[in-house]
């Protein structure tokens, strides 16, 4: 990074583009970097940088980091990928083995090639592929996959494959290890390695760790995929252009100097130029498609142009990377199958061994963003403070933002298995331990079924009827029927029970919450962020009414975030107990940004502060919850 300065202004360059600039104001520079943030934030972003790579471990992308292969991009500690969590899912590794030391010594040959077969994977795309063969170079872990139609096809893959090695890289293949499949074990195969001088070597039935690398590579791949797949919300059908870009995705990260400018994300929709002779004057000179991966004979990008689903090759293209396309799912295309027949081809009647290959759960091990806290009958801190009036029991904990996790399993009936923030332990312990010696008297509901069984339930039914009552008033949602290709999030009701200082109970409150950690980025929110005061503007607006003997007052305004606008299409559930009964299959199409949802604090915060500026405050330079005014007091 560079600064020039002068007498009146600097500029910041990194890598020979403007990041900031800058004009003397008295005798300071103040540096004016929202250009500059917003033109280099997806550069900089080790997320980004992740999705484009086709999900590659944050571990390998400090390794790039550090190696100077990710130029412009900052290393991070490694965070929790919802996506990773759901489709990389595994079984913990066995120890090494000394025939695991025995191969990794044998990858030295440059000669050596592992190959392996996947499949057949379902759904089966437009070209009909069922299968993948991929050959591996032992040495560099250089990865060469074909798409078959049925596995007989190995044999002219093999062929073509040692072409491309002879010609593009002059590497004359010696030996060719696989498993016993009758792919590689029939007379088409032994012709052609007799011809080439090819040793073949096998692994012992059932024993597939023994070809371990071209195992663990077509596992890698499949990882790849499933994430890509999942991320861009594409139909299934397309793991074929999927896999393909992984394997060269796999191969161009581990290059010693990968040139990385024209990575982009899988799936991200883009804008392809259309050329003159196949477009007229008043055309428009750009189609939107979606990213496929690279072309394999040009120098160019390999687009779906959703309107026919035909493949474009294009190098004239724009990408909207963030955030991401996201197309409609069919009920019937929801999981890729993958279905590995090799044990059925073995020679000898063995049992059959778990070959490593697993499939993640349905539900994957934790939700990215999800309530950190137990849902059962255990509650946890609010994030509200308690009111004027009295005491504030808070049931269950707005969603936020978890890293690593501890997982435990109260013991109260009706609850299930919770989870909390590693940072909030001691608190959360605290909690916890406040509530178990605490006496029940009974008036404890945290879900709508408790409160249809408990002994306050006219009480509480009373409470959600007023809170439907403030969102009617609101107009939070209109009921609507949903597009298919839509995906609504669920709701849940929220429980509080207000006491006076004697402990007494002066109120009963109910709140409806959204399920925000089912929202998906860049389709029901893109931007979340809301300012927080800082203690030093506290202080320092605190000290010039003291100084200035003025009168400080705070305000607390009742169900704030439903003042904020909604700004994506956001469909939710109906809540429990107050469907529609014309209309129950409805749903909810947000017009306020209700609580619970990711962006309603940054919806609440810009309409206060445009409110506020159109009564004439000015915001702080330093601190942008921070906004004052001066008025002139005859």
């Amino acid at each position: 990074m560079t600064v020039t300065m002068d007498s009146e202004q600097c500029v910041v360059k990194r890598g020979g583009q403007v990041v900031a600039t800058g004009r003397k104001q008295g005798k300071l520079m103040f540096l004016n970097i929202e250009g500059g943030d917003e033109c280099h934030a997806a550069e900089d972003n080790m997320d980004l940088w992740h999705r484009r790579l086709g999900h590659a471990s944050f571990g390998t992308l400090n390794s790039m980091i550090k190696d100077g292969k990710l130029k412009g991009a900052l290393a991070e500690p490694g965070t929790v990928c919802g996506v990773c969590a759901t489709a990389k899912q595994a079984r913990k590794p066995f120890k090494s083995t000394k025939e695991g030391l025995e191969a990794r010594e044998s990858a030295r040959k440059d000669t050596t090639v592992c190959s392996d077969v996947l499949g057949p994977v379902a759904p089966a795309p437009k070209s009909g592929y069922k299968y993948i063969v991929s050959f591996i170079m032992m040495k560099s872990r250089f990865v060469t996959i074909y798409p078959l139609h049925k596995k007989s096809e190995v044999c002219e893959a093999f062929k073509k494959f040692l072409k491309e090695a002879e010609t593009s890289a002059g590497i004359k293949v010696k030996v060719l290890r696989s498993d016993n499949g009758g792919e590689y074990c029939n007379a088409g195969m032994v012709a052609l390695c007799d011809e080439k001088t090819i040793k073949q070597e096998f692994t012992v039935p059932y024993n597939p760790q023994q070809n371990g690398m071209a195992e663990r590579m077509n596992r890698t791949l499949v990882e790849m995929t499933r994430c890509m797949l999942e991320e861009s919300g594409m139909d299934k059908s397309y793991w074929c252009e999927a896999i393909m870009t992984a394997a060269d995705i796999r191969n161009l990260v581990f290059k010693r100097a990968p040139r990385l400018e024209h990575m982009r994300v899988f799936g991200t929709e883009c804008y392809a130029h259309v050329t003159k002779p196949k477009r007229t004057k008043l055309d428009n000179s750009g189609i939107k498609c979606v990213f496929l991966g690279y072309a394999k004979q040009h120098k160019a990008y390999r687009l779906l142009d959703p309107s026919d689903g035909s493949i474009v090759i294009s190098r004239s293209v724009t990408f909207a990377e963030a955030p991401p396309v996201t197309m409609a799912k069919t009920r019937n295309q929801e999981v890729i199958d993958i279905i590995d027949n090799d044990e059925k081809e073995e020679r000898t009647e063995e049992p059959s061994v778990d070959d490593g290959f697993s499939t993640p759960p349905t539900r994957p091990l934790h939700e990215p963003e999800e309530h950190s806290g137990p849902t059962g009958s255990v509650p946890t801190r609010g994030s509200s403070t308690p009111g004027r009036d009295g005491e504030e029991e808070w049931m269950v904990r707005p969603a936020r933002k978890r890293r690593g996790v501890v997982r435990y399993q109260d013991e109260f009936p009706g609850t299930r298995r919770g989870e909390f923030n590693l940072d909030d332990y001691e608190a959360e312990f605290v909690s916890l331990y406040c509530f178990l010696t605490e006496d029940d008297d009974g008036e404890r509901a945290v879900s709508y079924d408790e409160v249809m069984r408990s002994k306050y339930k006219d009480e509480w039914l009373r409470a959600m009827e007023s809170e439907m009552k403030s969102l009617e008033d609101h107009r939070t949602w209109k009921l609507v029927d949903m597009p298919s290709d839509k995906k609504a999030i669920g709701c849940k009701w929220v429980f509080r029970i207000k006491r006076d200082p004697s402990g007494k109970i002066i109120k009963f409150k109910a709140r409806l919450v959204a399920k925000g950690f089912t929202q998906r980025p860049g389709v029901d929110y893109t931007e979340t962020f809301a300012p927080v005061a800082r203690k030093e503007s506290i202080n320092t607006a605190v000290a010039i009414a003291a100084e200035e003997d003025m009168e400080a007052e705070n305000v607390d305004v009742d169900t704030a975030f439903l003042y904020g606008d909604v700004e994506e299409e956001l469909y939710m559930d109906q809540p429990d107990g107050f469907e529609d009964q014309v209309n129950p299959t409805k749903k909810c199409l947000l017009m306020q940004a209700l609580y619970g949802t990711k962006q309603a604090a940054r919806q609440w915060n810009s309409k206060l502060n445009k409110h506020l500026e159109g009564q004439g405050f000015h915001r702080s330079a330093a601190d942008p919850s921070s906004l004052s005014s001066m008025w002139t007091t005859s």
